[in-house]
């Protein structure tokens, strides 16, 4: 994403939120009553963002889950926090409500210079504690690489890897299915390289 706005210094209550995401022109994350505004994002982290979703919809569709881009709203903690995930995956019989996904098992953030730290720490800290999350990817736009985390099954440990080779898989072993970074790359072109990632 693009540098972020001021935060806003007041007080919300959660209906007060949900009264403003559904009139304004721009996405607003939501913790403890305070409103982030989400400005919009680069070309190439809006590209990134969707070569996940064009890559794996509909094979995980088959499998019984959604994939949604960042639009859409993820419940962190309920009535305290809300965020806008680039990219979130859900069991389809979990979701309960049009506007909100509220156990996700596969959350992407695609990295800025602006929002890195946030997604890094804070964000990282407040997903990894969904009981219904297996994989957190934290997608790097300007060099080839995805910091990749996978719950230990039946355990509230994630164990990480630097995924950093074009040809290297990110296995998912929930989903049965894998994707590359070739994948994720696609049509992305990099500072100081004459060529984009082409499949």
């Amino acid at each position: 994403m693009s540098d972020l706005v001021e935060v806003s210094a007041r007080i919300y209550s959660v209906e007060e939120y949900f009264e403003i995401e559904n009139h304004s022109e721009i996405r607003h994350e939501f913790e403890d009553g305070i409103l982030i505004p989400m400005p919009g994002e680069t070309l190439d982290a809006n590209e990134i963002a969707q070569n996940f979703v064009t890559t794996l919809q509909k094979i995980l569709r088959k499998k019984g889950y959604r994939m949604f881009g960042h639009d859409v709203r993820t419940i962190v903690h309920e009535r305290r926090i809300y965020r806008y995930p680039d990219v979130v995956v859900s069991a389809s019989d979990t979701l309960k409500d049009i506007r909100h996904v509220t156990e996700p098992v596969l959350i992407v953030e695609v990295l800025s210079e602006s929002t890195e730290e946030v997604d890094r720490n804070k964000k990282f800290r407040q997903y990894t504690t969904l009981p219904s999350l297996q994989y957190y990817l934290m997608v790097h736009q300007d060099i080839p690489l995805v910091e990749f985390y996978r719950r230990k099954e039946a355990t509230s440990t994630f164990e990480f890897n630097f995924i950093d080779e074009l040809n290297d898989k990110i296995e998912f072993p929930l989903f049965d299915t894998s994707i590359t970074l070739t994948d994720i790359y696609e049509g992305i072109q990099f500072k100081g390289k004459d060529d984009e990632v082409t499949q």
